[in-house]
């Protein structure tokens, strides 16, 4: 392989296919500098005839096949073991402030053999924005085997994490990131050392992409880890990056000079290949037709297949070409250059004037947890972290508002929607997978025997209100609890407002709700015989159903559920049961079925969708046979996504035995909570709940600054934890130890008679569940 300073007319016509691709400005985190002067005669063959190769040279190259005006870059020599350092270092130094863009910056290669002491003075004087570390220079005989920190010893860490400066590292070992021993040590240090700035060279050195397919993951969670695309030449590489890491944390690098040679590296087993043009033409017999194009247009082509198959926006693309760079260094950089961090509370506000509400669930405005610290959106989730606009990360334990059980973004469920995705969602047919789900369903309720499908839970609780008034020919509905937002709910506010409180919806007005309604919802409260017989004898002869969650924050007390099944099919209504928070959570398939109570129907939603709108609805064969004489269609209720995701929550529910395994966490969760808050009595913590959602309750004025002081931490948290089998101890126990650093600030304010709250942090009525 050889460097060419011309391109073909075929490299042209590739070339075309990227200038709607490339930004015009662009910045390449990946630039070797080259003077023949530094080097032996003969160490780099690939470079033979190149002459030197500095700023305004990779400027000139690179602009022959990608259509941006400007190139910023970081650069850096070429290591290897004769090289002088010392004049590289500077001659690359130089060139940067003389003929580089004045964004441009310079890395520094340093050894192991290198002085501390000189290289602390490099580093601070603002000449060098961190080190470029090679394998070449570990002090053993095979450094391709060389551990990290053989070639990017501890002390540059401490170096780079006191200026805050990047690290460039080309790994080594058989599987580079896959490999277990670098694994560790690059968590290790990044957690020892957060200031550190880590590029990890090569989409962490992929060349083979079963590489990154296999181990990018233990990175994920390392916010001051990124990686570059340099000389990568296979989409795979490119879609494990922005599948594990997400767009923001994709850099773009030319690996110049290498970009400026034919061929690609290809996956072989486990082993990668450089395919070139020498290859096929032993001797360096003349080319033919079919000659290979540049390494940098085949990355560059390759990575933009795997943006396009990753659906991404322009402004992420863009990110990757200029503006996560920027981001990566911005401490070496004038404050005006680097983008501003989006705002999601400057978004939240602008939402507010444009969306009803600011978006459709009360649950996640704003203003329910801290109207001015709140992020408000996220950019990525996975596991169970969150990432903010600007891409600050959180562990999350408001769990989607308990939508999500397993995780966010969980793979085995992704992998079932994908493949629906890519083979339709939508038709005039029917899609089969509801055949199948249905039976996989009612195998796990065999005293049902029909199933419908919906997309949400509301509008689920309402189909199953319908069914029962279908079936008895009945109007009124005893319930006990929040089962959504329809009229049939409401309506238990139009005689007296207050009717909702204590159901998790104090104070709402039921506003459009036809005042016709009235008399005909009436609820009752949970372990409390007397209220439903109330409730019963209020609706008379009028009963379709009774409407109530097996449990939410207490367990059901003296057969509370029996007896409440009893009287309601006594009076000839419909027992519906809401397991639409309770559905997996509490139990599996449900908390029916662990506390031993077969309804006449049932629901389920939000975890049974793991994130993805679905719902179902189940019931006896002959109630709903009523069904088919009402009404009850919709066109998205046959879309395939959450058909497809709920099949595979199922599966994975059983498979892993999740709802134990979660219930289990919770358990010792909620134990070491109630003894971290009862180190604290002037915060007036008191922790309930179920153990897979506790909940807390704070003392005056305690909650909104808990609120505030956790996101400071790292965590998103309210008053209801919703555990996910995502959460691991090492979540849990960071949690603990921020709750109680938490509860010790707070606590010094209140006995101090100083705690005051930001009229901003009183927060409007809503769901008492989350306070």
């Amino acid at each position: 392989m050889r460097y060419n300073p011309s391109i073909t007319t075929e490299d042209s016509v590739l070339a075309a296919r990227l200038h709607d691709f490339i930004p015009e400005e662009v910045y390449d985190i990946h630039v070797h500098a080259y003077d023949p002067s530094h080097f032996a005669s003969g160490t780099w063959e690939f470079l033979k005839d190149a002459g030197v190769l500095g700023p305004a040279e990779h400027q000139r190259v690179l602009q022959r096949y990608m259509p941006s005006r400007t190139v910023h870059g970081l650069y850096f020599g070429l290591p290897h073991p004769t090289a002088d350092r010392q004049a590289m270092n500077a001659w690359t130094a130089a060139q940067v402030s003389e003929h580089a863009t004045p964004l441009s910056r310079t890395l520094l290669v340093s050894a192991p053999q290198d002085s501390p002491v000189q290289v602390a003075a490099a580093l601070r004087s603002g000449r060098f924005t961190g080190i470029k570390v090679y394998h070449c220079y570990a002090p053993r005989p095979d450094t391709m085997q060389a551990r990290i920190t053989e070639y990017a010893p501890e002390w540059m860490w401490e170096l780079l994490h006191e200026v805050r400066g990047v690290m460039l590292l080309h790994m080594v070992r058989e599987g580079a990131i896959d490999d277990a021993v670098n694994q560790q040590e690059i968590r290790r240090l990044c957690r020892s050392y957060p200031q550190v700035r880590l590029i990890l060279a090569h989409v962490a050195r992929s060349f083979n992409y079963r590489n990154a397919r296999s181990g990018l993951y233990t990175v994920a969670d390392l916010d001051n880890v990124v990686i570059d695309t340099s000389a990568i030449t296979e989409s795979e590489s490119f879609t494990a990056a922005l599948k594990m890491l997400g767009p923001g944390r994709v850099l773009w690098g030319s690996d110049y000079p290498v970009s400026e040679m034919r061929g690609r590296c290809v996956t072989v087993g486990a082993h990668f290949f450089w395919l070139h043009p020498e290859v096929l033409r032993p001797g360096h017999q003349p080319p033919t037709r079919q000659e290979m194009t540049l390494v940098g247009i085949e990355s560059l082509l390759t990575l933009r297949e795997a943006c396009e198959d990753a659906g991404l926006t322009r402004a992420e693309i863009a990110g990757i070409f200029r503006g996560n760079a920027l981001r990566l260094l911005e401490h070496h950089l004038p404050a005006e250059a680097v983008p501003e961090p989006e705002n999601g509370n400057a978004l939240w506000q602008q939402a507010r004037t444009v969306i009803s509400g600011g978006t459709g669930l009360l649950s996640k405005r704003a203003e329910m947890f801290d109207d001015q610290e709140w992020p408000a959106y996220f950019s990525r989730s996975a596991g169970c972290e969150v990432w903010d606009l600007a891409g600050r990360r959180y562990v999350d334990f408001a769990g989607g508002i308990g939508a999500v059980l397993l995780g966010y973004s969980d793979p085995d469920v992704n992998a079932a929607v994908y493949r629906r995705l890519s083979q339709g969602t939508y038709a005039s047919l029917v899609n089969p997978q509801e055949v199948e789900l249905a039976v996989n369903l009612l195998a796990l309720h065999p005293w049902a025997g029909k199933v419908r499908y919906a997309r949400g839970g509301g509008e689920a609780m309402a189909m199953a209100v319908r069914i029962a008034r279908a079936f008895t020919g009945k109007s009124g509905i005893a319930f006990c609890g929040y089962h959504g937002w329809h009229d049939w709910y409401l309506a238990a506010n139009l005689g007296e407002t207050n009717a909702l409180d204590g159901h998790l919806l104090p104070g709402l007005e039921p506003s459009g709700v036809p005042r016709e309604l009235l008399g005909t919802s009436v609820p009752f409260h949970y372990n409390d015989l007397d209220s439903l017989d109330a409730a019963l004898q209020k609706l008379g002869n009028n009963l379709a159903g009774v409407i109530m969650e097996p449990m939410r924050a207490q367990f059901p007390c003296d057969g509370f559920l029996e007896k409440v099944a009893e009287r309601c099919r006594a009076s000839g209504g419909v027992l519906v049961v809401d397991e639409i928070t309770s559905g997996l959570r509490y139990g599996f398939p449900g908390a029916s079925a662990k506390l031993g109570i077969e309804p006449d129907i049932v629901v389920y939603a939000k975890a049974m969708g793991n994130g993805l709108p679905f719902a179902a609805v189940m019931g006896r064969e002959d109630v709903m046979r009523a069904a088919d004489a009402s009404f009850i269609s919709s066109s998205y209720w046959t879309d395939g996504v959450g058909t497809a995701a709920a099949l595979a929550v199922l599966e994975k529910m059983e498979r892993m035995d999740v709802y134990p395994e979660v219930w289990s966490t919770g358990e010792s969760f909620q134990k070491q909570l109630s003894q971290v808050a009862a180190r604290y009595p002037a915060c007036q913590v008191q922790v309930g709940g179920m153990p897979s959602t506790p909940t807390l309750t704070f003392g005056p004025g305690v909650r909104p600054l808990y609120v505030r002081k956790m996101l400071k931490s790292g965590f998103l948290a309210s008053g209801v934890f919703y555990l996910m089998l995502a959460h691991q101890a090492h979540h849990l126990a960071a949690f603990l130890d921020a709750f109680d650093k938490t509860l010790d600030e707070i606590a010094k304010q209140v006995q101090a008679g100083n705690l005051t709250v930001p009229e901003e942090n009183q927060r409007p009525p809503g769901f008492t569940r989350l306070a």
